[in-house]
């Protein structure tokens, strides 16, 4: 990852800025376009905003951080629907970081 941790954390200040609080799937993306994670929240604004807090994060959600050049948001009705969208979007895109759910 070429990226430093504050380069991350400013692409993340940068999506919270405007980031809606309903429900969705955020996507996490590098600097050539890759997908580096894909998660889902009730509250998008509350989840993606805990990324930033980088001393509770562990070693490897850290490097990710450092990874991170844009965070993308889809809305979604409900938490259910969230869910179904970020499976699909996890077995088509095969992000790096979400290797429990591959």
């Amino acid at each position: 990852m070429t990226n430093s941790l504050s380069a991350g954390l400013e692409a993340l200040r940068k999506a919270i800025a405007t980031m809606p609080c309903s429900p969705g799937v955020y996507h996490m993306i590098d600097a050539k376009g890759e997908v580096l994670y894909v998660g889902k929240a009730k509250n998008l604004k509350k989840r993606v905003t805990s990324y930033a807090n980088t001393s509770s994060l562990s070693t490897r959600l850290k490097r990710m951080v450092s990874g991170i050049a844009l965070v993308e948001v889809v809305t979604t009705k409900s938490e259910v629907e969230a869910l179904l969208l970020e499976s699909n979007l996890i077995k088509r895109l095969k992000p790096y970081y979400n290797i429990v759910l591959r």
